[in-house]
Formats: structure tokens, C-alpha cells, sequence
């Protein structure tokens, strides 16, 4: 009776030996693993903080930042050497094929809100921003014995888009480059003009017109040259180039053509971009 106990007793003790040492082995195997892909993060990482713009090449070919202003390229670098990164606690799977890291970047500008201006005067209002934390999960996966990151597009997001909305001007107010944020910000209203009496029309409709005459109104002096498409039931029928020197009206009157029946719209165009699109005109 008592050697049975003990038989018993010793399957007891030996097979919890045994899954304590497959448990044991288990995380031993996934601890090598966790450690051989931070190792390959934290080169990667400090390829990018060594060179933000070509550094991870090696890591994600696919990494391709904006086309930024070489003033916001300035701006956005030394942002990313102001912040830090942490690396947390590893998420390895079953297999051990793949491991999940979160990063912790630390005191990223949060780029918002920032009115065009010098960039002595952009630099005031970097310097003005929050700063926060973002974290950034990384996704490794271990390719016949090499650890390879799935992707690194989100530092772009982090560390180079918010970037892309800066507008710089001149002393005199004038944007030193043109963005669709400009636009959106100086362009205060749209409006159809009669053709004969030359002034703003009340109800957006003509009958059978001699010209049409579409109007886009600044909040401050223009020196550039326009494009000004008249488009009938959404296809453009007349171009042409509007230059404001100084004013704050592009006056677009297209003529010389049988303006029938339909809807009309307007849109003024700049480098490819839309300015601003009037409401629809009605021709009967």
C-alpha cells in the first residue's frame, strides 16, 4: 500500500518537473527570439534617428517620405531629434515566427493649428506646441533565421506629414510656396456676375446669356497668374489664364461662344491645384 503511495507521489512529482521544464523552455526560446528582433529594431530605429530621410532603407524599401518645403524638411528633422523612443514588452506568437513590439516615442510636437507666417515666425509656433507620446506598434517576422520588420510607414505619419500643411510668406504676405491650406485660408466667397449690368447676380441664373462671368474673391492682394475653367454639366467647355496683380478679385468673363442651356460651374485652377469652384449657374 505504501509503495503505491509513493509510486504514486514520484508520477506526481516527476510529471509537474516535466511541465515545468517544457514551461520553462518555452519562454526561454521565446525570450532568445524577442531579444535577436529587438536587437534588429533598435538598429533600425537608429538608422532612422541617424538619418531620417534614407536610414531605414535597409529595413523597409517601401519607406518614401513627402515631398516636403525645404524649410518644413528643417522643421520636421529637428523634431524628430528632439524626441526619444522606448521599446516596450514583446508579443511573440505561438510559433515564435512572429513578434509585435510597442514604441514609445517620446515628446513628439504636435503639429496643429499653425497659421502661415515667416519662418522665423512658423519656428515661434513650433516652439509653442504640445508635446506628447505616440506609440507605434512594430510587427517582426523572422525569415529563414532573419528578422525582418513588416513596416515602418507609421513614423512618416509621426514624424513627416504633419509638416506638409506649413505655408511660409514673405514680408509681404505673400506665400513663398502655394498649397491647398493657403487657398482654403484666403479665398472668402465665389459668385456669378450679369454679364450686362456687371454686378453680382441674385438667384445664380441667366437667360440665354452674351458672356458669363464668374468671380473669385481674396482676402488680401494677389501676384499670380490663374486658370479659369467654365464647365458645362461637368465638362469643360472654355479656358482661360486670369493674372491678379495686386487685387483681390479674379474677374473671369468668358465670351466669344453660345452659352445654351444647362448648368454651369467655374473653377479657378493654380499650379494643378483648385483654388476655389463657384456655385452652379443656371442658363436657360
Amino acid at each position: 500500500m505504501k509503495n503505491s503511495l509513493y509510486k504514486k507521489s514520484a508520477c506526481v512529482v516527476l510529471f509537474a518537473a516535466v511541465i515545468l521544464s517544457s514551461t520553462g523552455c518555452s519562454k526561454f526560446m521565446e525570450k532568445i527570439a524577442a531579444d535577436d528582433a529587438s536587437k534588429t529594431l533598435t538598429a533600425a530605429l537608429d538608422a532612422f534617428y541617424s538619418d531620417p530621410v534614407n536610414g531605414v532603407a535597409d529595413y523597409d524599401d517601401s519607406f518614401d517620405i513627402p515631398d516636403l518645403l525645404e524649410e518644413s524638411m528643417t522643421f520636421a528633422l529637428a523634431g524628430i531629434d528632439g524626441s526619444t523612443y522606448e521599446i516596450g514588452e514583446p508579443d511573440v506568437s505561438k510559433n515564435r515566427n512572429t513578434i509585435k513590439f510597442p514604441v514609445t516615442f517620446n515628446d513628439v510636437i504636435e503639429v496643429a493649428d499653425i497659421p502661415m507666417g515667416t519662418e522665423e515666425e512658423i519656428s515661434d509656433a513650433l516652439d509653442d506646441c504640445d508635446r506628447e507620446d505616440i506609440e507605434i506598434e512594430f510587427t517582426l517576422k523572422n525569415n529563414k533565421g532573419n528578422w525582418e520588420i513588416d513596416d515602418m510607414s507609421e513614423l512618416i505619419d509621426v514624424f513627416f506629414a504633419p509638416y506638409e500643411s506649413l505655408v511660409f510668406i514673405d514680408e509681404n504676405g505673400m506665400p513663398t510656396s502655394f498649397n491647398q491650406d493657403f487657398f482654403d485660408e484666403c479665398v472668402v466667397d465665389t459668385a456669378w456676375y450679369d454679364p450686362l449690368m456687371a454686378n453680382p447676380l441674385d438667384n445664380n441664373s441667366l437667360q440665354s446669356p452674351p458672356a458669363v462671368i464668374g468671380v473669385v474673391y481674396f482676402d488680401r492682394p494677389m501676384y499670380l497668374t490663374f486658370t479659369a475653367n467654365l464647365l458645362k454639366n461637368g465638362e469643360v467647355v472654355q479656358t482661360m489664364d486670369i493674372t491678379v496683380d495686386g487685387g483681390t478679385i479674379a474677374y473671369c468673363e468668358f465670351w466669344g461662344s453660345r452659352y445654351a442651356s444647362g448648368s454651369y460651374t467655374m473653377e479657378l485652377i493654380f499650379d494643378d491645384g483648385v483654388v476655389a469652384v463657384t456655385d452652379t449657374l443656371s442658363v436657360n
